[in-house]
């Protein structure tokens, strides 16, 4: 007799809310290329840090943690505490989702879906506070200054 294991538990529930929730459709394909993904953290911390030219123990001081720590996150070995992502993705000015993986087109699609939800008028507020945050990070990139 075979033994049933939790994957093929959560295979078979999945199969089933994909028949009773037909509307959920793009939500499950998102899942699946997250899946397909695989864990792309040690790739991008990596690539991330070599772009700047940086070297593994330069990175683990600018982060605070030993070497064998870093290495061991770029190596996919282990993987940093959640409150030290927003840390490590602002240093590389990216944001936590594209550290994690997470599929750039997808997020694009549904902030376009948010958009075209919006009135005209919330979608012309929308792209005043998206202006003027580009206008500031410009600024502050010119005068050294991050700003919140």
């Amino acid at each position: 007799m075979k033994e049933i294991t939790n994957k093929d538990r959560v295979a078979k529930s999945d199969r089933s809310i994909r028949e009773e929730r037909p509307d959920l459709a793009d939500r499950f394909a998102d899942l699946a290329a997250q899946d397909a993904c695989d864990n792309l953290f040690p790739k991008r911390i990596k690539s991330l840090r070599q772009d700047l030219d940086i070297r593994q123990n330069e990175m683990a001081m600018i982060l605070g943690v030993p070497l064998t720590t870093y290495a061991n996150w770029e190596q996919g070995r282990s993987f940093p505490s959640v409150d030290r992502l927003p840390r490590i993705a602002a240093f590389f000015d990216v944001t936590v989702d594209y550290l994690m993986g997470a599929n750039r087109d997808t997020v694009n699609r549904r902030i376009v879906e948010q958009l075209a939800a919006l009135s005209p008028e919330q979608r012309q507020a929308v792209e005043l506070v998206l202006s003027s945050m580009n206008s500031s990070k410009k600024s502050s990139k010119k005068t050294g200054k991050k700003t919140r």
